[in-house]
């Protein structure tokens, strides 16, 4: 079914389930058909894991691979009251991973024993040098990484070398060969049978703490779950993903702790507060869209420690000025995101280009920020509806961050042309890559030229799917009630899709305070229903000419209103169902 609002956006409706396991699950739980088909067609006989996942549901951290080789080592250094120097990536994931390991680890070490350094966009990811001298030279004895230390086979070694053990904890594939750690904790180790083999970088340290404090005969540190939820969400890992849902497990627990005002991080509650946020009823997309943003500006348009100070400050007045730091690093990243834009615009006029007719953006600037980049490229990619390559032109390299659109494989596109880069990574939908800057011409000539070969590839979007057609009697507060047992949402675990037959549309309004939104009621075979739009004003007309369309949508609740409302996605034609 083709979109009537938005070009080029087609939906699938999934197949029902076999009628006699939907009934099962009705009778079983007492719950609405809707909630039960969706149950059925995501679970199949296993729809019970699918259901308010808990602590219950957590893997033994004794499961992960090198688990018990880097307990070992870490009760060695509590023995010795050795110093240990902690070292996490700079994004959200890497910052959380770092407060879990320093909150989770330092009561069982001496005072000021245990140091944290997050790297930054100077010495990139994992491991850097600068990082190895200073272990050195401060005489530490051991080194924990979070979020990286996979690829960081040489790092390491020189450690080794100096007589400094190094675990590592990590969640990326391996690369080359094996890093010389005393120990290795990664569930994408190869022969590692740990069940969640989506756990982001802090949930792998969460997991070490977690073995610690069973080693150390203390309860599990539930409290630090509020780091653990706030860089899984950020790093976008699956929260389920074949009826494994231990991830929806750690940021179920996480909201609960957090709406009671509990949670070990008082700079986190402290930026929930700078930014209005309802605790009290959190989400996802609260954390995704709000909070991690404002922790990822600190990488992009500041210092990353700022960030990780927020997170481990035990300082109300410490926190709220932190706070006040990043969201004023996010306003200067997005001043500065708006500029580059500008400029991205101003050299596409320049050189008179339609990129839609060149099938690929490839645009560079002086010592743009690098930080930037990415963000930029996605701008031009959703704009213009083709891969788009944004380059920071150095004295002698330039470095790009690229985003695609469709299934056009930017990472494969780098791949084919890696005789000209100097290092490059990254997915299907977005890579980055280094270049000297004398290949920089041949780089973009060769690029449009592949762009062009695989323009198909950019107009092929999969199909968004709806998982069930419904009955506008079906949508009650039970229904909505049985929905809230399938959150929280997100990547592997997004929320079901409803389909809304033959409807028309009256009370349409605009609200909201710029008049963004539009509101109203849908009507289907005599029941109506609430419905909300977010930021479908511009839709206003499509939505009064609807006579006999199908609304797809998410089944929600009005608090205003204190009942059940429908919230609008799209329009799609009932004469092609």
């Amino acid at each position: 079914m083709r979109s009537i609002l938005r070009r080029g956006r087609v939906w699938d409706v999934s197949d029902l389930p076999g009628e006699s396991l939907t009934t099962a699950i009705r009778t079983t739980l007492s719950c609405a058909e809707p909630f039960a088909v969706v149950l059925a067609q995501r679970g199949g006989e296993d729809w019970r894991a699918l259901i308010d996942p808990s602590l219950d549901d957590l893997h033994s951290p004794f499961l992960l691979d090198g688990m018990a080789d880097a307990l070992d080592r870490i009760q060695l250094a509590i023995a010795r009251s050795e110093r240990v120097f902690i070292h996490g990536d700079f994004d959200a994931d890497g910052l959380t991973g770092s407060a879990v390991l320093y909150r989770g680890m330092r009561s069982f070490f001496p005072k000021n024993s245990i140091k944290v350094e997050v790297g930054d966009r100077v010495h990139g990811h994992g491991l850097s040098k600068p990082f190895v001298l200073r272990a050195i030279e401060e005489g530490f004895s051991l080194v924990l990484t979070t979020d990286c230390g996979i690829s960081s086979e040489d790092e390491i070694a020189q450690l080794k070398q100096a007589g400094i053990d190094t675990i590592v904890t990590d969640h990326h594939l391996p690369t080359g060969s094996r890093p010389d750690a005393v120990a290795i904790v990664d569930p994408h180790q190869p022969g590692d049978t740990y069940p969640n083999k989506h756990l982001a970088g802090v949930g792998v340290a969460f997991k070490l703490v977690c073995g610690l404090y069973e080693r150390m005969h203390q309860p599990m540190p539930v409290h630090l779950l509020d780091l653990v939820a706030l860089g899984t969400i950020a790093d976008l890992v699956p929260l389920s993903h074949r009826g494994e849902s231990e991830n929806r497990a750690f940021i179920r627990e996480a909201f609960t702790l957090i709406a009671r005002g509990a949670g070990s991080s008082l700079g986190l509650r402290a930026l929930f507060a700078k930014l209005s946020v309802n605790t009290k009823k959190l989400s996802t997309m609260d954390i995704g869209y709000l909070v991690a943003p404002k922790l990822n500006a600190a990488n992009r348009a500041g210092d990353p420690k700022v960030a990780f100070l927020l997170l481990i400050t035990e300082s109300a007045e410490q926190a709220e000025y932190l706070a006040e730091i990043l969201i004023d690093y996010n306003k200067d990243r997005e001043i500065a995101q708006t500029d580059m834009i500008a400029q991205a615009d101003e050299q596409l006029r320049d050189n008179g280009v339609d990129p839609r007719d060149a099938g690929l953006v490839f645009l560079s600037g002086e010592y743009w920020n690098e930080g930037i980049l990415g963000l930029v490229a996605s701008n031009l990619s959703d704009r213009f509806g083709v891969p788009a390559i944004v380059m920071s032109r150095g004295d002698r390299v330039s470095r790009g961050s690229c985003r695609s659109v469709g299934s056009f494989d930017i990472s494969a596109c780098l791949h084919e042309h890696r005789d000209l880069l100097l290092q490059f990574g990254g997915h299907r939908m977005a890579a980055g890559f280094t270049v000297a800057n004398e290949n920089v011409s041949e780089l973009e000539e060769r690029l449009l030229e592949y762009a062009d070969r695989h323009r198909p590839e950019m107009e092929m979007r999969a199909a968004s799917t709806i998982d069930v057609r419904l009955q506008l009697n079906d949508v009650t507060l039970r229904l909505f009630t049985n929905l809230t047992s399938l959150g929280p949402y997100g990547p592997g675990n997004r929320e079901p899709n409803f389909l809304v037959e033959g409807c028309s549309f009256e009370d349409l309004t605009l609200v909201g305070n710029r008049r963004q939104h539009l509101k109203g009621r849908v009507s289907q075979g005599g029941h109506s229903a609430s419905f909300i739009g977010f930021r479908m004003a511009k839709y206003l007309e499509e939505f009064e000419r609807g006579e006999d369309v199908s609304l797809v949508c998410h089944v929600g609740f009005d608090d205003w209103r204190n009942d059940v409302q429908l919230r609008a996605l799209d329009l799609v034609e009932s004469s092609e169902l």
